[in-house]
C-alpha cells in the first residue's frame, strides 16, 4: 500500500472519530457543562494528553523554534480555537445533524483554497460539483423548506464560521508539515488554542461538577478518541495528499455524525434532509473521481504492458 492511500486511510479514521463530537457534546452538556466548557476541555486535555506523552516518550518533539510557534499559534487559535468554540455552540442551538451539515460546507471552502492557495487545477467538473455541494448543504439544513433558514440565523451562521475555520486547517497544516514535526505543530496548536478558549469556558465555574467520576471518564476518553488521536492520524498524512481531496475522504465524518444524530440522539431527520446529505455525498465524490480521459489512458497503459510482457514470453 502507498503512502498516498495509507494517508488517506488514516484521514477517513480521524473523519471517523470527529463523527462521534455529537454525541459526546451532548452528553458532557447533559451533566450541566456549557459548550464553552465542553469546547475547551476537549482542546486542553487533548494538549495534556499529547505534552505528557511525548515528554516521556520523545521531549525532542516539543522543541520548536518562533517560526513555528508563530504557525502553531495561527493554527491554534483558527482551527482549534474558533472551530471548537463555534461548531459546539452551534450544535446546542440547530442540533448535531443541521451542524454537521453547515460543517460540510468546508468542501466548497477547501476547493476555492486548494485552487487560488496551492494552485491546484480547477476544471469544469470540479466547479460543476462545488455549486452541487453548496446546493445539497443548503437542502440538508431545510429538508426543501427554505423558511427553516430563518429559524435560527445565529446557530446557521455559527455553523459556517465553525465550518470556515475547519477548512482552513488542512490548508494552514500543509504549509508547516515540511519544515515541523507535525506532532508538534499539533501539540502547540492544542495549547494556543486553549488558551483562546479559556475566557470563554470560565473553568473555574464548572471545576465542582468534576466530583462526579463518571464524568471524568467522559472528558477523558472525549480528549482522546475526538481530540488527540483523529489530528495525530489528519495532520501527519496531510503532505501526501491535494487539499482538494480532503472532503471527500473526511465526508465519512459526516455519515457517522448523521447515523448518531438520528439513532442515538433522536434528532429529527426527514427524507428532504436525507436527500440533500445524498447531493452533498455525490458531489464530493465527483469532485474527486479521476477523469474519463485519465481513466482511458490507465486502461490502455495496462493493456500494452500485457501485450508486451505476452510477446516478450512467446518471443
Amino acid at each position: 500500500m502507498d503512502k498516498e492511500t495509507k494517508s488517506y486511510l488514516k484521514i477517513a479514521l480521524a473523519g471517523s472519530l470527529w463523527g462521534m463530537i455529537g454525541i459526546f457534546v451532548q452528553t458532557l452538556r447533559g451533566f450541566g457543562l456549557s459548550a464553552e466548557f465542553v469546547a475547551f476541555s476537549r482542546v486542553f486535555l487533548g494538549f495534556a494528553l499529547l505534552a505528557v506523552w511525548f515528554l516521556i516518550k520523545d521531549p525532542s518533539i516539543l522543541k520548536i523554534d518562533l517560526k513555528g510557534l508563530i504557525s502553531a499559534c495561527v493554527i491554534g487559535v483558527i482551527s482549534q480555537g474558533l472551530f471548537n468554540l463555534t461548531y459546539f455552540a452551534s450544535i446546542q442551538r440547530v442540533g448535531t445533524f443541521t451542524a454537521v451539515v453547515l460543517l460540510y460546507f468546508s468542501p466548497v471552502f477547501m476547493f476555492l483554497l486548494g485552487t487560488f492557495m496551492y494552485k491546484e487545477k480547477a476544471d469544469k467538473r470540479k466547479i460543476i460539483s462545488v455549486l452541487i455541494c453548496f446546493a445539497g448543504c443548503i437542502f440538508g439544513v431545510t429538508g426543501g423548506d427554505f423558511s427553516a433558514l430563518k429559524a435560527d440565523l445565529p446557530g446557521i451562521a455559527l455553523g459556517l464560521i465553525a465550518s470556515l475555520s475547519y477548512s482552513l486547517m488542512p490548508a494552514l497544516s500543509k504549509k508547516t508539515a515540511s519544515s515541523y514535526n507535525p506532532f508538534t505543530i499539533i501539540i502547540y496548536s492544542f495549547m494556543f488554542g486553549s488558551l483562546m478558549l479559556l475566557p470563554f469556558a470560565k473553568p473555574m465555574n464548572e471545576l465542582y461538577m468534576l466530583q462526579d467520576l463518571r464524568l471524568v471518564v467522559l472528558l477523558i476518553a472525549f480528549s482522546i478518541f475526538v481530540a488527540a488521536m483523529p489530528y495525530c492520524l489528519y495532520i501527519p498524512s496531510l503532505h501526501n495528499v491535494q487539499v482538494s481531496k480532503l472532503g471527500v475522504i473526511a465526508s465519512v465524518e459526516l455519515i457517522v455524525s448523521i447515523a448518531i444524530a438520528a439513532v442515538f440522539l433522536k434528532e429529527p431527520v426527514r427524507l428532504g434532509n436525507l436527500i440533500g446529505v445524498a447531493i452533498i455525498l455525490v458531489s464530493i465524490v465527483a469532485m474527486n473521481k479521476p477523469p474519463v480521459k485519465m481513466i482511458k489512458r490507465e486502461i490502455s497503459q495496462v493493456v500494452i504492458a500485457f501485450v508486451e510482457n505476452r510477446r516478450a514470453y512467446y518471443y
